[in-house]
């Protein structure tokens, strides 16, 4: 009996992984430069006032990989410079209160700050304490902040934005805040939305084309040469050119070149790209939308709705809130607040039941607009209600 000899695919598959920041992210040159010119005087050392920045986009779009790298340049700049600058990230579906945030600002300052004992407010106040004590500027980015705004309101924003300008010092903190969509600050009050939106940084969709680069580039890195075939690295930016998202053709390309060297075949070939395709978000069944939350399927319901005809591919945020509201009546539920209905629209995105897609609409802004791209809606909407009629639902419950 042979045993089939172990072909290496891989250099580094580290450098495929979502948390793995390149030294360049090809098509995001732009945005880095950016965010470079908006954090100019905070790097230079030579800043009296508070920068804050909203960076925006779908999943798979680049955004904390962006941000990571210019928080990463922006350390590299200062030290040259001979200015004191920290970067501080922080994830919002990891920490999701302010104390939680202070916490792991503390702790990546590496300051010797006492945690127990403070309000919130005075552990702030330690913090900004310590920059001025050593001199130091800090740029603090918080990631996926619908997270943070879920559990404490908008008031977590308004302090962690605005805490500190009572001082008759300089403002040593910086803010980077990470959303999907600017739309979830539009349940803020008007003076912390003023204080956030003066400064937004929106990163499209990947083309299919750029997505051809982005799978090249870290192919280079991450497998060895001649293994991922061209008719491969354009069948993945294909696929995931359908969302425009980055993370799923970097997954595909991990994925697919684990089946190639399960085969122990010394190419990543279209084949093992399908099959990876296929792995990585495969047709949705009856099964997924059981385990779905009871007002996810009602959103679903409601969208499903809002299309049927045909004539429609897209529902703005907007209208599809209206139809939801509309389907809770018809089932006697409460509907949920804005910020809610929210989370489970991203959360229906990640499992690529729905596409959210930003579009801009000249002098009005950006808006969302909601697709579901992987199943007829007839077919979705007769599984559904065939759920919810087994559904329990006590009268306006929430």
């Amino acid at each position: 009996m042979s045993l089939r000899v172990m072909v290496r695919v891989f250099r580094d598959e580290e450098k495929l992984s979502p948390e793995y920041v390149p030294s360049s992210l090809p098509h995001r040159e732009v945005e880095l430069r950016l965010l470079r010119t908006f954090f100019q005087g905070v790097v230079s050392g030579s800043s009296a006032l508070s920068t804050r920045v909203i960076v925006s986009g779908s999943v798979g779009t680049g955004k904390s990989a962006l941000v990571k790298l210019f928080g990463r340049l922006a350390e590299e700049e200062a030290s040259r410079r001979g200015v004191r600058l920290r970067f501080l990230y922080v994830n919002c579906r990891i920490s999701r209160s302010v104390f939680t945030v202070l916490k792991r600002m503390i702790s990546q300052l590496r300051a010797r700050i006492p945690e127990r004992g403070y309000s919130n407010e005075e552990l702030f106040h330690k913090i900004l304490d310590y920059l001025e004590w050593n001199e130091a500027y800090a740029i603090l980015a918080l990631d996926e902040v619908e997270a943070l705004l879920s559990k404490e309101g908008g008031e977590a924003l308004y302090f962690l934005s605005r805490i500190g300008e009572e001082r008759e010092r300089v403002l040593r903190l910086s803010t980077i805040f990470i959303v999907r969509n600017p739309e979830i600050f539009d349940m803020l009050d008007k003076s912390t939305r003023s204080s956030l939106l003066g400064n937004i940084i929106h990163l499209p969709e990947y083309s299919s084309s750029q997505l051809y680069d982005i799978v090249r580039f870290r192919a280079g890195e991450a497998l060895y040469p001649d293994v991922l075939l061209d008719d491969s690295a354009r069948l993945i930016a294909d696929l995931a050119g359908e969302r425009g998202d980055a993370r799923y053709a970097l997954d595909m390309l991990w994925r697919a070149g684990k089946y190639a060297e399960a085969e122990g075949v010394p190419h990543i070939t279209p084949e093992h790209v399908r099959k990876a395709a296929a792995s990585v978000y495969p047709a949705i069944r009856r099964e997924h939308l059981e385990y779905l939350e009871p007002h996810e399927r009602l959103i679903l319901l409601a969208l499903t709705r809002a299309l049927e005809g045909g004539e429609k591919a897209y529902v703005t945020t907007g209208e599809l809130n209206r139809y939801y509201k509309v389907v809770c009546e018809e089932y006697g539920v409460k509907p949920r607040g804005y910020t809610s209905f929210w989370e489970a629209l991203q959360r229906l995105d990640d499992l690529a039941i729905i596409r959210i897609k930003v579009k801009s609409g000249g002098a009005r802004g950006r808006s969302s607009h909601i697709s579901i791209p992987g199943i007829p809606v007839s077919i979705l909407k007769r599984e559904l209600e065939s759920i919810l009629e087994r559904e329990t639902f006590h009268p306006f419950s929430p």
